[in-house]
């Protein structure tokens, strides 16, 4: 299975997606982000080790990953009016759908993709209780600079604490983060390029709220 996440130049929505495990079987095996070019030969050999060690393999993929040359895995042979190659949906094609492929035909293993494109924008139900207050108070604030007369800048969060967590609100120039996005340090990402690491998840998991427990058979024997 291979499921991609928005946001075309970071990884931080791939990375959060390692927040709900509890143990190396469960889902995912693999983040492939766009701070990390993609090897087709590294990427072949890790699914391979995945599916070798525990019988199958769920990868996710940031819709703007690279493979080592540059080009965007989600590219296609499609072209637009001006003769440019056409990338992602508008191209007919995608990062998870091209991964998809490339694993049907080396390997000969059949699998799926999932793209959810919006629906994790507006997925509320999903919303924890800290990104909701947080959403309030900047919503607040800027309501507040805008009486102000404040323009050209953007309401931020500063962490003060992870453990406790804390923050306070601020203002940056727009100049600064407009159209830019902001990459994962190195630190959260591994040595392969094929994970986060710890340093992630102690970074992402106070602001994520309880996560719902589900229960795992194992070694279930039934009576018939």
């Amino acid at each position: 299975m291979i499921f991609q996440t928005i946001v075309r130049d970071s990884g931080w929505l791939s990375g959060a997606c390692a927040l709900g495990k509890s143990s190396e079987q469960d889902a995912p095996h693999l983040i492939y982000m766009p701070e990390r070019r993609l090897s087709k030969d590294k990427f072949l050999a890790d699914v391979e080790g995945c599916i070798s060690k525990l019988g199958w393999v769920y990868i996710v993929c940031g819709e703007g990953v690279l493979w080592e040359n540059g080009t965007p895995v989600s590219a296609t042979e499609g072209v637009d009016s001006f003769s440019n190659i056409e990338y992602g949906a508008m191209g007919g094609s995608s990062a998870a759908l091209n991964l998809h492929w490339i694993i049907n035909q080396v390997m000969g293993i059949r699998g799926e993709f999932q793209i959810t494109e919006s629906l994790s924008m507006c997925a509320i139900d999903r919303i924890s209780e800290l990104d909701r207050q947080q959403a309030y108070e900047c919503g607040a604030r800027a309501v507040s600079l805008a009486e102000q007369e404040v323009s050209g800048v953007m309401v931020s969060i500063k962490r003060l604490s992870s453990n406790p967590y804390s923050y306070e609100l601020s203002e940056v120039p727009l100049a600064d983060v407009a159209i830019r996005a902001k990459p994962l340090p190195d630190e959260y990402i591994n040595e392969r390029g094929n994970f986060i690491t710890e340093n992630f998840i102690n970074y992402a998991a106070p602001l994520i709220g309880e996560i719902t427990k589900f229960v795992t058979l194992k070694n279930v024997k039934v009576k018939i």
